[in-house]
This record gives C-alpha cells, structure tokens and sequence, in this order.
C-alpha cells in the first residue's frame, strides 16, 4: 500500500525525481555552521542544530515540487542520540509538508524505524535477512538495497548464484515478499537487468544520471524515482530543484 502513494505522489507532481537528504556536515553553508557554533561552541550540538536547520531549509525548498525525500540515517546519527532527534524531527517535518519519507537505514529491520519515533513511510534494509526484512505493516514499505557504489561492493554482489548475479538473485526473492528495490550503482546495464526480471518492482535509483535511470520506467514514466542528493548543496535550492526536474524530463516524462 505504502509504494503505490508513493507512485500516486510522483503522478501528482509529474516528476519521479526525490530529494536526497543526509549532508556532510562540513559542506552546510559555512553562515549556518557559524550561527550555531557561536551559540553553542564546537560541539556535537551545534552540528546536529546545524544539520536541523540545513534540513528544513531543503525540504521547504523542495516539498511544492516534489513527491519524497530519502532520509540518509547515517548522516545524523554521527551525532549520536542528537542527531537521532533531529532525523526523527526532519521526518515528521517532511510529512508534515506532504512529502512520502524513507529513511535510508540499510539495517536487517524496517519495524523500529517505521512503528517507533521516526514513524516514515518507508525504510531501507539489507537483503540477508530474507522475508523477515519486510515486516512493515500494511501501511509501510521496505526498499532492499541489493546494490551499492562502494569500492568492494562487487567482491559480494556480483558473486554468481546460480545462473545470475547475487544481486538479481536478492532482488528477486524481496520483490516476491513485495519490497521495493535499491539500486545504487548507477550502471544502466544493471537497472536494465534488474527491470527485465522485475517488471512490475518499484525501483529506487542513487548515484545514477537520469539517462541510466530511463529504462527502469514504464511508458508512463511509472514504477521507479531518482533520489537527487545534490540539491541540499545547492545556493540557490529552489532553482536547483527546477533545473534537476528539468532534466530528468528529458529522459521521463510521468502521466
């Protein structure tokens, strides 16, 4: 149920592309780091308090003309149990502007993150648990990330099992216990695999050009979104978010 409001969401905008939001603290807008630093030293606080107030900044950027955000948990739980307040705070902020969240956990469970504080939409996890990955709920969704952009990702993921790529083989046995997947390669060999198997899995796309995310939609622009995470750095955020829409239109256009 939770993937097809996130597919009548993007119909609704007209656009599958998502903002990526999770920044490293030292690219903020060196005026926002300072405010906080004067207020509370350089201290684990002043980067969460930073980190909250960046984050607001981007979603009112982004909440007119998009359908979601992708949370990236690890970008604030460096800050400990601060920066867990402020992950759970930006998720209820992003509802709160009408945006469907996934929190980019890559754990082996989705419940703590969908039933306790951050209460999102969706969550992330790792394949390895099986089916047990995808208790959620009727009203949640999981998105399994089977594929990653790490230098030795492809020492496990690419392994052959059976007669295909581990990955394939993970996506598959997800997609049958109704995850979504990820893929974060941004190889369009891979999405075009992955989608010939998978024709009806809604697909996540990261670190990929709009030109390789072309296959994994439909003829109506359906069953995927582009996760855009260059935007929260932007200077001018609004005109960023138009001119990366602008361009994944050439490439897709939803109906």
């Amino acid at each position: 149920m939770s993937i097809a409001l996130l597919q009548e969401q993007i119909r609704g905008k007209k656009t599958p592309l998502v903002l990526g939001l999770g920044p490293d603290a030292a690219q903020i807008a060196p005026n926002i780091r300072r405010s906080f630093t004067e207020m509370y030293g350089e201290s684990v606080m002043a980067t969460a308090e930073a980190l909250r107030y960046h984050g607001c900044q981007v979603l009112d950027a982004a909440a007119d003309r998009l359908a979601a955000v992708v949370l990236d948990a690890a970008a604030y739980l460096r800050c400990g149990a601060m920066g867990f307040d402020v992950l759970a705070n930006l998720t209820g902020a992003a509802k709160a502007r009408g945006l469907y969240t996934v929190i980019d956990t890559r754990g082996a469970a989705a419940s703590p993150w969908l039933a306790g504080i951050p209460q999102a939409d969706a969550v992330t996890v790792l394949p390895w648990l099986g089916g047990d990955a995808c208790d959620a709920g009727e009203d949640k969704a999981v998105f399994a990330v089977v594929t990653t952009d790490n230098p030795t990702a492809g020492e496990m993921q690419r392994l052959i099992a059976g007669d295909r790529k581990l990955f394939l083989a993970a996506a598959e046995q997800l997609a049958r216990q109704g995850a979504g997947v990820v893929l974060e390669s941004g190889y369009a060999l891979d999405i075009r695999d992955v989608r010939r198997k998978l024709d009806k899995t809604f697909l996540l796309l990261t670190h990929c050009t709009p030109q390789a995310a072309e296959s994994a939609f439909d003829y109506y622009g359906h069953g995927a979104a582009l996760v855009d995470s260059t935007i929260q750095y932007a200077a001018d955020m609004p005109a960023a978010v138009e001119k990366a829409v602008s361009e994944l239109k050439e490439w897709v256009t939803v109906v």
